[in-house]
Order: structure tokens, then C-alpha cells, then sequence
């Protein structure tokens, strides 16, 4: 739940058919024990977290969560998860009292003026850029717009696109400005030349460019410079390669969904 800020659904086991056998069904019950016995603990374990966070923070920090429209509900629920998306926003200046555009023009300046540090790995960097865009979505906003629309439409048919279509490739645009986003603003001592071949290649008639942005992450983490000379023992090339294949980190196991 932490790691990809999305609550946990547990699959309730389906019920078994009318002519089951007497171990189908026994094995059945097992099974939904097992199953209201993990959402117990799970829901119990959020309500402990709530308790250890707001324990752990400031006097100030709680100050300012107090102030949030929606602490009220997240106290009366102990809702753990809640409680660390409010405290997301504020680490990124979002205020929920405060004007929306200015919230918006905010959380958009921190994404365009984030940039990889020579001493940031590239979990917390792909970290830093998630939050922030996230944030974004919060506020209603979006990094996508109409911008590249007839670039990536098909060609359209007789009775016009559907909703379905447009959502598609709305998605596909924010994939790509997000990729272009996270591989453009990476350390430029350890990706610059990796950014120049990517648009030298362009140049040429190649498009290398990443199409996601856990492809953008995947580029980063594997990419070897062999005349880089000043290695940091920062996550970077290969220092500390972190494969992601399907969404995936394979040395932490953490998940690495597409930013939407």
C-alpha cells in the first residue's frame, strides 16, 4: 500500500458450484477464512499505521494536516493511506484552501523544475516524479493535452472516434511526455551523452526515444558510459542496476506502474 499508494483489494474466493463436492467445498471455506482473516489483519495493520505516523510527526506537521478538508474523514476511519496523501501534498505545496490555479501552477512549476542531483538514485528520482504528478492529479489537472491528438489518432473512421479511442491515446501522450520528462531532466554527468545519441539518433531518421515511463526508468538504470570517469555510488548505469521488466523492479520487487 505504501510503496504504490493504492489500497489493497483482496479477491473474495467464488463460491463453489451446486454440484461441488464435499472437498471442493471444505476447501472453499479454508479459503474464505483465509480470505477474511488477511483483510482483517490488513485493515487492522492501517489502523496501527495511522497511529504510528501521527505519533511520529511534529506538532507542527500536525498543525498543518488539521487544516486539510479531508483529515477530518481520514481521523474518523484511521485511514493510514489518507493520512499519507495529505501529507504528500503539503511536502509538495499543495493546499487545498489555498487558490486552485495557484495550486496547479505549483505542482506543474515542481514537476518542469525537478531535475535529477548527482547524488539522487534512480528509484528516488522515478519516486520524486511520481509524487509530483500525482499531486497534479489530485488538483483535477493533467500533464496531457490536446497538443499531439492528430499525431497519435487513427485515421478516422466514418462514424467518427469514440470515448474509448480518445482515452487511449490520451493515455499513450501523457506515457510519452512523462518518458521524455523523466529521461530529459535526468543527471546530465551520468545520462548526458545518453541524451544526446537518443536525439542524434532522432536526427537520423530513429526514434529511440522511450514510449513510458517505466521504459525511461528502465534506460536510465541499465545504461552503461563507458568514458564517464567520475562514478558516483549513487543508482545510475550500471552501479546499481535495478531491472524492471512488466512494471517491476527485480531487486526490490517494488512495482513501477505507469504514472497516469
Amino acid at each position: 500500500m505504501i510503496e504504490n499508494m493504492t489500497d489493497n483489494h483482496f479477491i473474495r474466493p467464488q463460491d463453489p458450484s451446486g454440484n461441488a463436492t464435499q472437498f471442493e467445498i471444505e476447501s472453499w471455506k479454508k479459503e474464505l477464512d483465509m480470505y477474511w482473516k488477511r483483510r482483517g489483519m490488513y485493515m487492522d495493520n492501517k489502523t496501527k499505521l495511522f497511529s504510528l505516523i501521527w505519533g511520529q510527526s511534529s506538532k507542527a506537521t500536525q498543525s498543518k494536516i488539521e487544516t486539510h478538508l479531508n483529515y477530518g474523514q481520514c481521523k474518523n476511519d484511521y485511514d493510514s493511506l489518507g493520512l499519507l496523501k495529505i501529507m504528500r501534498e503539503f511536502i509538495f505545496r499543495s493546499d487545498d484552501r489555498q487558490y486552485r490555479y495557484k495550486a496547479e501552477d505549483q505542482a506543474k512549476r515542481a514537476y518542469y523544475n525537478l531535475r535529477q542531483t548527482q547524488e539522487m538514485s534512480c528509484q528516488e528520482y522515478f519516486e520524486r516524479v511520481r509524487n509530483v504528478v500525482e499531486v497534479i492529479k489530485s488538483l483535477g489537472g493533467s500533464l496531457c493535452d490536446d497538443m499531439h491528438l492528430n499525431d497519435e489518432l487513427p485515421a478516422r473512421p466514418p462514424s467518427g472516434y469514440t470515448d474509448v479511442q480518445y482515452e487511449k491515446v490520451k493515455e499513450r501522450i501523457l506515457n510519452k511526455t512523462l518518458a521524455y520528462g523523466i529521461l530529459v531532466r535526468a543527471d546530465r554527468g551520468r545520462y548526458g551523452k545518453l541524451i544526446e545519441e537518443i536525439e542524434n539518433a532522432y536526427l537520423k531518421g530513429n526514434n529511440d526515444y522511450p514510449t513510458s515511463p517505466t521504459k525511461a526508468y528502465n534506460i536510465l538504470v541499465n545504461y552503461r558510459n563507458y568514458n564517464n570517469n567520475k562514478r558516483t555510488n549513487v543508482q545510475g548505469g550500471l552501479d546499481q542496476v535495478a531491472f524492471v521488466t512488466n512494471g517491476k523492479c527485480l531487486k526490490s520487487g517494488k512495482e513501477f506502474p505507469h504514472i497516469k
